[in-house]
């Protein structure tokens, strides 16, 4: 069976979406600012910029929610941009550095002075917050229409469509993919992540190896996605 690799529809991480690249040429009207691993980048409530740009490094949005739970939202990766341009009186995110990174905050006046030179960068924003909304638009369709144990096995077959390097007869995802981060990703409990890994490794449809996934029988991992249930 013939596997498209290249096909960006696939995307099942959160991560970094649409990069804006030329805003490269304006942080030196902004404020750059340096964060080591674990750092708070940005905190709940936080509103004194209007946007931030990360230079170098990774930064986890994180949403707490009213009960005092925490939720991953989405990753934000070098050239990614995040920020509050539309405020709200409920804004629980907060942002925290799980890479050394840098980035650049840009205010309100900055960001018009951008505009007015380059005004396609305008664009380039507005097409990264349309690459955000289709993906969470996803997200939403796919709790409503499969069962928490479903979701992951179609977490797993998108990363190997998208990630997966041919190995021989199998296919191998190299990323950092613990039970707690797949939960993180997908929303389902860390008890149904753990089933469902021990579900498809004792059918010998994947096996879970540090720092990678190889997936043995990618045409039985397809054929689970449209299942209604695993167990």
């Amino acid at each position: 069976m013939e596997y498209d690799f290249l096909n960006e529809g696939t995307r099942t991480i959160p991560d970094t979406f649409y990069p804006v690249e030329k805003l490269q040429r304006f942080i030196h009207l902004g404020i750059v600012k340096s964060y080591a691993k674990g750092s708070a980048v940005i905190l709940p409530g936080d509103k004194e910029y209007l946007l931030i740009y990360v230079l170098s490094g990774k930064v986890q949005i994180n949403m707490v929610t009213e009960e005092g739970r925490q939720r991953l939202v989405y990753f934000c990766g070098k050239n990614g941009i995040m920020g509050r341009i539309f405020q709200t009186n409920n804004d629980n995110a907060y942002a925290t550095a799980i890479e050394k990174c840098r980035v650049c905050f840009f205010s309100k006046e900055q960001l018009l002075t951008i505009f007015q030179t380059d005004c396609d960068i305008y664009f380039e924003i507005i097409k990264n917050g349309f690459s955000k909304t289709l993906y969470f638009m996803k997200q939403t369709v796919e709790m409503e229409l499969y069962n928490p144990a479903v979701r992951i096995v179609r977490l797993l077959y998108g990363l190997c469509i998208s990630n997966g390097i041919p190995v021989g007869d199998s296919y191998e995802v190299r990323l950092e993919l613990s039970q707690k981060r797949i939960s993180e990703i997908s929303g389902v409990h860390f008890v149904t992540v753990s089933k469902v890994l021990a579900f498809l490794i004792k059918q010998k449809i994947i096996e879970k190896k540090k720092g990678k996934v190889i997936i043995h029988d990618l045409d039985r991992l397809k054929e689970l996605t449209f299942e209604k249930r695993l167990f």
